[in-house]
């Protein structure tokens, strides 16, 4: 008897035995008061362009990452992307970051692939509750992409590298856009692709659904899917009550 009392304290007191996410219920009967989605590799197919044209660049001067560097550095912000990269090829960094991201920006517009699913989630979200994006992208370019997408009006509040004082894994991003949206970070339900994102999304306090798109990420939330095109996922957010 003594040793399940033991027990039941440890249970109500130990931080290892937190109450469980709603989103361990699939689908929940928890509903957030906002959402906010992450950009590249989320919504749409930008980051493994990103990362392909980090690894060609790498090839063409006869270097490349090695697997644990590449794990780390996907979804970080551009800035120590290119500092690794540099360091790689032994080029001074602010020419790299000219080189990469000229390659980067002349594709944004044009060649902008929607992930499966990824805008009809949005716009059923956007519908229901206010819709934030975060994203480690520079102003420019993401107001580029959100343009680019036709998903400009849908969005609620925009969070770029610029409007915080640390980008992701940092929860910056997703405290400023739930801040933005008039909501508790702990309330709102977050999407993420990668580890650095999820990391961030965690930090902050968010509900997190993790959907990877690039090999080798294996962000940690309560809930991963294979892709927002996901049934389960649909059908929730179609019965959620609108509160805009």
């Amino acid at each position: 008897m003594q040793a399940r009392i033991d027990t039941l304290v440890r249970m109500t007191f130990e931080p290892d035995h937190a109450p469980a996410s709603p989103l361990e219920e699939w689908p929940p009967r928890w509903t957030p008061a906002a959402v906010i989605f992450d950009c590249d590799g989320l919504l749409v197919d930008t980051e493994g362009q990103w990362v392909a044209l980090q690894d060609d660049y790498l090839a063409r001067h006869g270097a490349s990452l090695d697997p644990v560097t590449r794990r780390e550095i996907t979804g970080r912000a551009a800035e120590l992307v290119v500092i690794t990269i540099a360091e790689v090829v032994g080029k001074d960094p602010h020419q790299v970051g000219e080189e990469l991201l000229a390659a980067h920006r002349e594709h944004i517009g044009d060649r902008l692939t929607p992930l499966p699913g990824a805008l009809e989630t949005l716009r059923a979200t956007a519908a229901a509750r206010p819709v934030a994006v975060a994203s480690n992208s520079e102003r420019g370019m993401l107001d580029a992409k959100l343009a680019a997408l036709g998903i400009t009006d849908l969005v609620d509040a925009s969070i770029a590298i610029e409007d915080v004082a640390e980008p992701k894994p940092a929860p910056d991003m997703y405290v400023a856009a739930a801040r933005a949206l008039g909501a508790e970070p702990a309330d709102c339900l977050g999407f993420e692709d990668s580890e650095t994102g999820a990391d961030a999304a965690r930090a902050a306090g968010l509900q997190l659904i993790v959907v990877p798109s690039i090999p080798g990420q294996e962000p940690r939330a309560p809930r991963r899917l294979a892709s927002l095109a996901d049934p389960v996922l649909t059908d929730w957010i179609a019965g959620w009550e609108v509160r805009r």
